[in-house]
């Protein structure tokens, strides 16, 4: 397992609750969250960013709820300054037995995510 430090153990811990609330909230008021699989569990919206708490909230509900369990395998994380970037596969019972592969690059701004670019292989 890979070295991480305890914000990205916290984000780690906070997505694998499920808990859309705890989600939002790791977010600035004015966070974004960009991400191709906005467009798949929230079609209506007509894009694949985010914008603010609320519609991470939104998502975080509606993407979360599919699922019955969620494990981020972190494989690597590096960090400078206020710049992750971690590297994970994701486990869940819509993965099955072929765990998803993601990069997400998140930038943090006085402790909250700023902003955050997710890609899935």
């Amino acid at each position: 397992m890979a070295r991480i430090t305890a914000r990205v153990d916290n984000w780690k811990i906070v997505w694998e609750s499920r808990d859309p609330d705890r989600v939002a909230a790791m977010y600035s008021q004015t966070g974004t969250h960009q991400s191709s699989l906005i467009a798949r569990v929230w079609p209506e919206l007509g894009r694949t960013i985010l914008h603010g708490r609320d519609e991470i909230r939104d998502y975080a509900a509606r993407g979360l709820a599919r699922y019955k369990q969620l494990h981020f395998e972190i494989l690597t994380s590096t960090e400078q300054g206020d710049r992750a970037a971690v590297e994970y596969r994701r486990h869940s019972n819509i993965d099955g037995g072929n765990p998803a592969y993601v990069l997400e690059l998140i930038e943090w701004s006085r402790g909250l995510i700023a902003s955050c670019r997710v890609f899935h292989f």
